[in-house]
């Protein structure tokens, strides 16, 4: 899903406007014929980009051991945002 989300992901050069082709493509056809995408944005570029990530995850996670909090992020966005308040407000109290 990441790379599908990646890889159809447009900016148009004159507003700066991001849109993605599948879940918000623009409606008017002249943004349409001028949107650009990144050259990183590639299925195999992004593949390298995810391989990266997931080989140097662990070691900076390791930094933030003492302060970090792991949230579920696939939960209903409502939930998680009461998650994190609650997590930051434990975190400033203590």
């Amino acid at each position: 899903m990441l790379v599908d989300r990646v890889c159809g992901r447009r900016t148009d050069p004159v507003t700066g406007k991001i849109y993605h082709m599948t879940f918000s493509p623009p409606d008017d056809e002249e943004v349409l014929a001028r949107l650009e995408q990144r050259s990183d944005d590639t299925e195999e570029k992004v593949k390298v980009r995810l391989e990266q990530f997931h080989a140097n995850v662990d070691a900076v996670k390791g930094n933030y051991v003492e302060i970090g909090v792991e949230i579920d992020g696939s939960k209903k966005p409502g939930e998680v945002t009461e998650v994190i308040a609650a997590a930051l407000e434990a975190k400033v109290a203590a």
